[in-house]
């Protein structure tokens, strides 16, 4: 797709950004920027959130800054100081191709008047620009902001995939997502485990002393598995140094993947028994 001269081909999604502390953050977007930024790629979407001047529909938000504009926004910032190295670098014609549009820059006075002529969808690009000094001063111009606006019957989320997403923003040469551990269901296992009961209970009683009886029997279990983010794979990666961005390869989850010694913890099982022994003690 042909673009202006003077505008960049890729779109950034800033997983942190200097903050109000009005600011409501959602759920899913706690911790930081860093942590957003892990979250995006271990989920393979992005979600939309309800965020300034929008009604209750949730919108996506990128920004079509240039190269010389990200430094800047990295380095030091506009207003709030400088943003956090974190981020999905996005072609802006894929962008376009899934709905995205750019933001609409209005006075507050404009503003009323579209909540009533506008669809929501439309009325959530809005943005207030009021430039004078002074009470209710308002320019983020500077964000060159685009929006990914859904209704409320969508699902809020734009997956992440090779032909959208160019690249990754991150703070640190070599970064890479960490793994996560999580809980996985153990029942075929825990079924085995079970059927075994009966033959460790036989062989139990056939050892107590006079007068033992089994009191009870607890089985506990557990399994976790050790996930990586699989929607990193295969794309570019640029770190901040501090003063620029630099190329720094592309991700490999599968070299990943083969090198943590974590990769698949086995299930874990304790079965455990209690015995009263000839005066009523347990045992």
């Amino acid at each position: 797709m042909t673009t202006h001269p003077d505008l960049p081909a890729t779109l950034v999604h800033f997983t942190g950004r200097p903050r109000s502390d009005k600011e409501i953050i959602p759920e899913f977007a706690r911790g930081s920027a860093e942590d957003r930024l892990v979250s995006i790629l271990h989920s393979g979407v992005l979600r939309g959130n309800p965020t300034y001047w929008t009604d209750d529909d949730p919108v996506i938000c990128f920004s079509e800054v240039t190269g010389e504009a990200r430094r800047v926004m990295l380095r030091k910032g506009v207003r709030r100081g400088p943003y956090p190295p974190w981020g999905l670098v996005l072609h802006r014609d894929r962008l376009i191709a899934a709905g995205a549009r750019p933001a609409l820059y209005v006075s507050r006075t404009e503003l009323a008047l579209m909540k009533e002529e506008l669809q929501p969808r439309t009325y959530n690009r809005c943005v207030v620009y009021e430039p004078a000094p002074g009470k209710g001063w308002s320019d983020w111009l500077f964000e060159r902001e685009w929006r990914l606006c859904f209704g409320r019957a969508q699902a809020p989320v734009l997956p992440i995939t090779r032909d959208l997403v160019a690249g990754v923003i991150v703070g640190r040469r070599g970064w890479r997502p960490p793994p996560r551990r999580s809980p996985v269901n153990a029942a075929s296992e825990l079924n085995t485990r079970l059927e075994e009961i009966p033959a460790l209970v036989e062989s139990l009683r056939a050892n107590l002393p006079a007068g033992a009886s089994i009191g009870r029997i607890s089985v506990n279990a557990g399994s976790w598995t050790t996930r990586f983010a699989g929607a990193a794979d295969g794309l570019a990666r640029w770190y901040w140094d501090g003063d620029a961005l630099v190329e720094d390869g592309t991700f490999d989850i599968g070299d990943q993947q083969m090198r943590h010694a974590a990769y698949d913890d086995p299930p874990a099982f304790e079965v455990s028994f209690s015995f009263k022994v000839t005066g009523g003690e347990e045992q």
